[in-house]
């Protein structure tokens, strides 16, 4: 029987033991604090996310929803860690496709399954790459777009490109922008999501580097540093003007740079729990506050029920595979190409 089939059918049984019917344990669900795990630091976007609808998701839940970050391993960290919870509903998570299932088999992670351990709830948005970079270095090399970056890279002028961890989507990204966009970075320095990378670049460790269009806003509102290339084919004119779209420079990398804020749950959650848990998130995506917000941020709020969540959710590794076949020859020639840097 397949893996996830049997652990569904498991907690029906383990239900009907129990208390006699089917779904009963969940009747009053939920009657204590909620967890949202974010395999990322406090800070980049998922995070950002997370922490504008939780809050709008406790009244209809009637409970608190915390906030637990589990960083490290480009998302995988917290991906697995929630794989193993118990499938109650009461810890869920955000884990982003595209970027998780080409973590997950770049790294050959044979701990869990990224589609197979996990029961999609719903999903919240859609949001992307930008590149950021330090004001300091970008007024010193008259850098303000894609061009003057990779001649400032080329010249010397500048040095250090941050990325959002070793062995992610943002790395084979940043080795992409080096052998088909020409960006000559001298050093690239891997780090734990959008979070940190931001501070890299504001505090000047790094001349420039990867955000997420919603921690390149925060970036911007620092005053250190400014969001100049959009790495996908989302519009972002609204929140960054005059930034300059990569597609200027050669073909789309939408497939690898724009990610669907998926809400999960362990395999085997009870469905009524997740519609639940659903109908909550829809609540608070569509709170004015947070429509406000994505305004501001130019960041794209949008729900999407379980089907929806679904469909966005399953097949992404075989698709990710033909992808990177194209683009780059495999993955075995990607991890060959990131051991070298």
């Amino acid at each position: 029987m397949h893996r996830r089939a049997f652990i569904k059918t498991a907690g029906v049984a383990t239900g009907i033991g129990l208390l006699g019917v089917p779904g009963a344990a969940q009747e009053d669900f939920p009657t204590e604090s909620l967890t949202w795990m974010v395999p990322w630091a406090e800070g980049g976007g998922t995070d950002q996310y997370a922490r504008q609808l939780a809050p709008l998701m406790e009244e209809p839940l009637g409970q608190s929803v915390a906030i637990d970050n589990r960083e490290g391993a480009g998302s995988m960290v917290g991906s697995e860690w929630l794989s193993v919870q118990e499938p109650d509903g009461y810890t869920f998570g955000t884990i982003n496709s595209v970027g998780a299932h080409f973590t997950w088999r770049a790294q050959e992670v044979d701990t869990f399954h990224i589609e197979e351990d996990f029961d999609p709830v719903a999903y919240s948005g859609i949001f992307g790459y930008t590149l950021i970079v330090n004001d300091d270095a970008a007024d010193a090399a008259g850098v303000d777009d894609f061009g003057s970056l990779r001649d400032a890279y080329a010249d010397g002028e500048i040095s250090g490109f941050g990325y959002q961890g070793a062995g992610s989507d943002s790395h084979l990204t940043t080795l992409l922008l080096r052998d088909e966009y020409d960006l000559e970075y001298d050093t690239a320095v891997p780090y734990d999501g959008g979070g940190p990378t931001m501070e890299a670049v504001i505090g000047g460790e790094v001349a420039a580097g990867f955000a997420t269009n919603t921690s390149a806003v925060a970036a911007e509102d620092s005053g250190e540093a400014t969001a100049i290339v959009n790495l996908t084919d989302m519009d972002l004119s609204d929140a960054f003007p005059d930034i300059d779209p990569i597609t200027d420079y050669g073909d789309s990398l939408s497939w690898i740079t724009e990610f669907t804020l998926t809400q999960l749950a362990p395999a085997g959650t009870p469905e009524d729990v997740r519609q639940t848990l659903s109908e909550a998130i829809e609540v608070a995506v569509e709170d004015e506050d947070t429509q406000q917000w994505s305004e501001d941020t130019g960041n794209l709020v949008e729900y999407g029920d379980m089907e929806e969540a679904e469909e966005l959710w399953v097949g992404i590794v075989d698709e990710q595979e033909a992808e990177v076949e194209d683009a780059i020859g495999g993955f075995d020639e990607f991890r060959r190409l990131a051991e070298e840097e």
